[in-house]
């Protein structure tokens, strides 16, 4: 059962005809959502592997809403948001947000802030992010997914920005790192990374690492290190 925020924010959705991440932003802060109307839906026992926890709460033909759930140190992989056309996210803590681009035909963070808590941001297909909470107290998101001519999950065929392998998975679920093969049904390369990129890159990774000891992640880790030696000393 959603709560009575979020069954507002679906019927003011609901209302609308023509949508756009402009309008999405202007609906959500319309809908005037509390942290208690997230709250039922937190998922802070989420497991390691995930870097957040993530709750559908809405599925309808146009869009969809989602909780995260963000303890310290969580981050999601780099990622686009596969068939969406228009959405937006509200935040109820201070988090940081990576924006890359390609432009020129290099990869590269074009863009670091911090959106304070209670900040909205539109979300459009052609936005490639990361989220992550650099804070010492665990928060929640709420996030709105549309598309007015997709049929399916709206979310789905999401790429996955794994500088560390110089690939783009596609895949349709959470935008964690290290995606098993299971998850992915397509890639490309990504082509030529900025170094201060990657180096950034493999440090969230390499801090993603240290929740499990094992043999495969250890030989990632060793790889990595390696890697950020050799741009460094480039």
């Amino acid at each position: 059962m959603i709560s009575a925020g979020i069954d507002r924010l679906r019927q003011l959705l609901k209302s609308e005809k023509i949508m756009n991440a402009k309008k999405a932003a202007e609906v959500l802060k319309k809908a005037e959502l509390k942290i208690e109307d997230l709250v039922p839906f937190a998922d802070f026992t989420h497991p390691p592997k995930d870097g957040y926890g993530r709750k559908m709460v809405v599925l309808d033909d146009r869009f969809e809403i989602m909780v995260m759930s963000w303890n310290p140190g969580d981050f999601s992989a780099i990622h686009d948001h596969g068939y969406t056309q228009w959405g937006a996210v509200q935040v109820f803590g201070n988090v940081m947000h990576n924006i890359y681009t390609n432009a020129g035909g290099v990869f590269k963070l074009s863009k670091q802030e911090i959106l304070p808590k209670g900040s909205i941001a539109k979300v459009n297909n052609a936005l490639i992010h990361q989220m992550g909470n650099v804070t010492s107290e665990p928060y929640l998101t709420l996030h709105l997914y549309g598309s007015d001519d997709t049929e399916g999950i709206i979310t789905a065929d999401a790429k996955i920005y794994e500088l560390e392998c110089n690939l783009i998975k596609h895949t349709t679920g959470g935008a964690f790192f290290n995606l098993p093969d299971s998850e992915v049904y397509d890639s490309q390369p990504i082509g030529p990374i900025d170094r201060k990129t990657f180096i950034y890159h493999a440090s969230l990774l390499l801090r993603y690492y240290e929740r499990f000891d094992d043999d495969e992640i250890g030989l990632k880790r060793d790889y990595l290190l390696n890697k950020i030696q050799q741009l460094q000393t480039a």
